[in-house]
């Protein structure tokens, strides 16, 4: 699959990983009298969602791809954190 048919959304507390893959094949081969044509077309989509327990910092999630692999990295986000107060 190539990184241009792969979608990422990515909100404070989803991640939606989407996508299709699309193949065309088409063969031609002459042996003697015989001709043959093959010709194969194969295609799918997907649809991946994750809901995440805690916010997280979308504006600094990174993707990745590498020979076939999607690395997805998504920071949590310090908003919402609870903070200790000193009684005085």
């Amino acid at each position: 699959m190539d990184k241009e048919n792969i979608q990422i959304e990515i909100g404070d507390k989803y991640l939606r990983v989407y996508g299709e893959k699309k193949r065309k094949k088409k063969e031609r081969e002459t042996e003697g009298d015989l001709q043959y044509h093959y010709s194969e077309i194969s295609y799918g989509s997907f649809n991946r969602e994750y809901h995440f327990l805690s916010t997280v910092n979308a504006k600094e999630a990174k993707a990745s791809y590498e020979n076939g692999v999607l690395s997805i990295t998504i920071p949590k986000s310090t908003q919402g954190k609870l903070n200790k107060i000193e009684v005085k």
